[in-house]
């Protein structure tokens, strides 16, 4: 044990003895009631305040502890925007790699003058899947109120629109 726990004050004696007359009162008063119902009262009141007690030393000045406040940055997140997140990254992976897929098919079609037509459709196939893709990342930045990443995704929309008309013969 510390020696704070050991240590006597005069002023918690007096917190003390001021917070027992007021208990005795209540029940003085309560015992015309019935003796029983009196005693449980007191008991209840009497367990309250143990309960409270390090608050009751907190008010009465007698504690040294200060109740230090938690910080913000240690506060849980909510479950929800955890969701969003790990959703939101998922989808930009995706657009990634189909954006990368798309970049390698247009170089295939620089490169190799037959297989034009083929590879021109399978660009077309690609973009509108990827189109779609960001149509759903897009609802998504709207929902979690996000405005800075829909007008990203817009942009690539544009662009892959873009992409998808030059291609499509």
């Amino acid at each position: 044990m510390n020696s704070e726990s050991k240590s006597f004050s005069l002023t918690g004696l007096v917190a003390l003895v001021v917070i027992l007359i007021v208990v005795s009162i209540i029940a003085y008063l309560l015992s015309s009631i019935e003796g029983f119902l009196a005693g449980v009262i007191v008991i209840f009141i009497g367990f309250l305040i143990s309960f409270f007690r390090d608050d009751l030393k907190r008010v009465l000045g007698l504690s040294t502890q200060q109740k230090t406040p938690t910080p913000v940055a240690e506060a849980e997140e909510d479950p929800l925007e955890k969701l969003d997140k790990m959703i939101i990254l998922d989808m930009d992976k995706k657009i990634a790699k189909e954006r990368q897929s798309i970049a390698k098919t247009i170089a295939k079609y620089n490169d190799k003058p037959k297989k034009k037509q083929k590879l021109g459709f399978e660009i077309v196939e690609k973009a509108t899947a990827l189109l779609a893709l960001l149509d759903q990342a897009k609802s998504q930045g709207i929902q979690s109120g996000k405005p800075d990443l829909v007008a990203h995704y817009e942009q690539i929309i544009v662009e892959i629109e873009g992409i998808r008309e030059k291609y499509r013969q």
